[in-house]
């Protein structure tokens, strides 16, 4: 087996690369004669058909920055780059769909395409935008999208009759379709229902509030005629059924004619709050509903998922399972409620496990544990809780307890994060955890990493909770979860606005994804005396960035590693100088928010390195100290003051270094990585202090191992790196948390005028307390 190594970086993020692939057509008319005439690289000489495997096996965020490095390259990625187009916010749906109408050689790659219009997750209500011009964007470029297999239409109305037309005369290879169904009613005559031998057929009712609960339950409706001559006459081949909607729905569908069908490849059947058992009629139509439900599933024993979007407590949807031991050998999947599952025959198979109704009660717990020691081959859980369901006093804030109200009496306290802990507990072999928790007031992400240690088997995870207004920053919890939880791979943290009537609502605030990554062969980078590097260009661009983390790979993969090469030079450490331990562990970050006060939206990319320490460090040092202040560059406040100073040292006074897209922050043993410009600058602007934005993305930093230019090494001071305790953290008067006035961050004056001691005082040394006990671990996080 070969073992490629491929490392591409960029300064862009993948959403602005996306846009410039859309912007300019690349041509060989565009390219400098340099490029157009010059000898293609050795991975442009592998034949088609590895590229094309190497591109199919990769992260589409790889297969993006390898489509820019040649014309040659893009054009054999471009069929995977645009494989599947996604749009989830407003802003793309109209930018992206108006780029894609004008680039036809880029929209007959397109085989999957999902538009989410007016999605409540990325959409602010004030912002919504007009569906209809989104439909009719779609249907215009219909007839370019040749190749189009998959449709799937996420708004809050089913689109006009205009896009399905469009879509059946265009698209002869569509053969899955989904779409959503909102408050208006259904066109009996519609194209949709004139598809034929369909593999996909999805109808999702959409919820935007529980307003209508109060007026009782909808009554329930009839779908068109030529939907069900349509799904029981045209369609035998038919692979994934989805007639889905919230609990509870505000629109009831009777579906009872899904029953009467028979699909020998049906593989994935999802059901939701519909009427399914008309027990208005008696007992006896009530019984006949409930066998021919029950002959359904008989009938097809190649189901591998089943999910039930059922709370529970309807008389128009069946109680539980009725079914011989022998059916449903193959379904490994199940979402539903608790009762569904305690019925199903033989659930110890299920390795996938989505529980749909709320957890919201302490009584809600004690059966879903039992169940969960039962099911010994389960790999991966998905749970919505929410334990609002009490007020909170002044001292259970700080340890997440809360005053039970069931029955209106709050006499017992009850702790969510035990609930947690003990739902791992009784799962040990879990490796997949889909936790949705809207409890107010909710959890830190502090307290859910030391949960997570009670389960050693999880490698990954997805957490969505309400914001705290005292959350730590994200990145920070990120290095924290990985440093405490050393099994952990992949996971998601998703933070909204506000909780949610169904596990996945919720408007987004903040969303980071993150992937750990390890050196390939750790022992041989332990060598090296320092653990970081970097290569600058005189334009600016990305070139490096820390040098042990060049080639990387996750915890799942092994990538080939080249030799380490540093760009510093080796430094002997002293016996009063500790060790700068090497980073064996990294994130790679990709990390979406909104600024609260503005509401703009911004987005990072970068690698995170995180550098275990000694059990002796002390809790507030930061093995990048010394390397900063090598490189002339000042310490600067926990906030990010908007500019790093720059001093001269003895070996360094020849060139000044300015931070480009990072900046540097040396608070509670933290430093960001850094990306640095070669431009020298003249003595007369040593003074001036160089601004970093406060908006600056990250970028991802693979390549290290090129040897940088002669004009842009670092040099580091003769004198060995001493260890220095950070800097205290200052108020917006420039005075510390001790009650002296300290310096300001970027500059070297300092002031010995005494403070007045008041109130912000207590308040700092508070802060300051709780900072240096909460880095007073065995990871410093870098």
């Amino acid at each position: 087996m070969v073992s490629l190594s491929i490392s591409v970086h960029t300064s862009l993020s993948r959403v602005s690369s996306l846009k410039r692939l859309l912007k300019t057509q690349p041509t060989a008319d565009t390219a400098s004669p340099s490029t157009t005439h010059a000898d293609p690289a050795v991975f442009e000489r592998l034949p088609t058909t590895v590229i094309l495997e190497i591109g199919r096996q990769s992260d589409l965020r790889d297969v993006l920055h390898l489509s820019l490095c040649s014309h040659r390259l893009y054009k054999m990625l471009a069929p995977i780059l645009f494989q599947t187009v996604e749009l989830k916010t407003n802003k793309q749906c109209k930018t992206t769909l108006i780029a894609l109408s004008k680039r036809p050689e880029v929209t007959q790659h397109i085989t999957r395409l999902i538009v989410r219009p007016n999605s409540v997750e990325w959409t602010d209500p004030v912002d919504e935008m007009d569906e209809d011009l989104v439909a009719c964007l779609i249907a215009r470029m219909a007839d370019r999208l040749r190749n189009l297999e998959a449709f799937e239409w996420d708004g809050t109305e089913m689109p006009d009759d205009e896009l399905w037309s469009s879509l059946k005369t265009s698209c002869r290879r569509l053969k899955r379709i989904a779409t959503s169904i909102g408050e208006d009613a259904f066109n009996p005559s519609s194209p949709l229902w004139d598809f034929d031998d369909l593999r996909q057929v999805s109808l999702k009712v959409k919820c935007h509030s529980l307003d209508w609960v109060s007026d009782g339950l909808p009554k329930p409706e009839k779908l068109p005629r030529k939907f069900w001559a349509m799904l029981l006459e045209r369609c035998p081949r038919l692979e994934e059924l989805s007639i889905d909607g919230p609990t509870p729905s505000p629109r009831i569908f009777d579906i009872r004619h899904v029953t009467s069908g028979r699909w020998p490849r049906l593989r994935s059947i999802t059901l939701g709050d519909m009427f399914l058992i008309d027990s208005l009629k008696g007992e006896e139509q009530a019984r006949k509903d409930h066998a021919a439900f029950m002959a359904f599933f008989i009938a097809h024993p190649g189901l591998k998922h089943i999910s039930m979007q059922h709370g529970g407590g309807s008389a128009y949807f069946p109680g539980a399972f009725v079914l011989p031991a022998s059916a449903l050998p193959n379904v490994h999947t199940f979402g539903g409620p608790l009762k569904f599952v305690k019925t199903l025959p033989f659930p110890q198979r299920l390795r996938h496990l989505t529980l749909t109704s709320l957890h919201h009660t302490p009584s809600s717990f004690p059966p879903t544990f039992s169940v969960l020691q039962e099911l010994r081959w389960l790999e991966s859980l998905s749970i919505w809780i929410d334990l609002s369901f009490g007020s909170t006093t002044y001292g259970s804030l700080a340890y997440g307890r809360r005053l039970s109200t069931e029955n209106l009496k709050g006499y017992q306290r009850f702790d969510d994060i035990q609930v947690i802990k003990n739902l791992l507990v009784s799962r040990p072999g879990l490796k997949h955890l889909e936790l949705s928790c809207f409890t107010r007031p909710t959890f830190s992400i502090r307290e859910f990493s030391a949960v997570l240690q009670s389960a050693p088997s999880l490698e990954t995870f997805v957490l969505t909770k309400v914001y705290k207004y005292n959350e730590e920053d994200m990145t920070r919890s990120a290095a924290r979860l990985v440093s405490q939880n050393p099994n952990i791979r992949k996971f998601t943290l998703r933070i909204t606005h506000d909780s949610w009537f169904t596990p996945g609502g919720g408007r987004v605030r903040q969303l980071g994804t993150y992937e750990v990554l390890e050196l390939v062969d750790p022992n041989a980078c332990m060598s090296t005396d320092l653990s970081a590097s970097a290569s600058f260009s005189a334009s600016g661009s990305i070139e490096g960035s820390t040098e042990d983390f060049g080639r990387v790979s996750s915890r799942t993969s092994t990538v080939t590693s080249a030799p380490p090469y540093s760009n510093f030079p080796s430094t002997s450490p002293t016996s009063s100088t500790p060790l700068m331990s090497t980073p064996t562990v990294a994130l790679l970050a990709r990390e979406w928010g909104q600024w609260s006060l503005m509401g703009k939206e911004h987005w990072k990319h970068f690698v995170y390195p995180i550098i275990p320490t000694a059990k002796n460090t002390p809790p507030s040092s930061w093995t990048g100290h010394a390397l900063a202040q090598g490189m002339g560059m000042k310490k600067h406040g926990r906030a990010h003051s908007n500019s790093v100073g720059s001093t001269s040292s003895t070996s360094s006074q020849n060139l000044t270094w300015r931070p480009r897209r990072a900046s540097c922050s040396s608070v509670g043993g933290s430093v960001s990585t850094m990306v640095w410009d070669s431009s020298p600058r003249n003595s007369s602007s040593t003074s001036h202090s160089a601004v970093a934005s406060s908006r600056s993305s990250f970028s991802s930093m693979r390549d290290l191992h090129q040897p940088p230019q002669s004009q842009s090494q670092v040099r580091l001071p003769s004198q060995a790196p001493q260890v220095t305790w950070a800097p205290t953290v200052e108020d917006r008067k420039g005075k510390d948390g001790q009650g002296n006035p300290g310096s300001v961050a970027g500059s070297d004056q300092s002031s010995s005028t005494p403070k007045k001691k008041g109130r912000r005082l207590g308040f700092f040394r508070r802060r300051k307390a709780k900072e240096v006990e909460a880095f007073d671990e065995d990871y410093v996080l870098v």
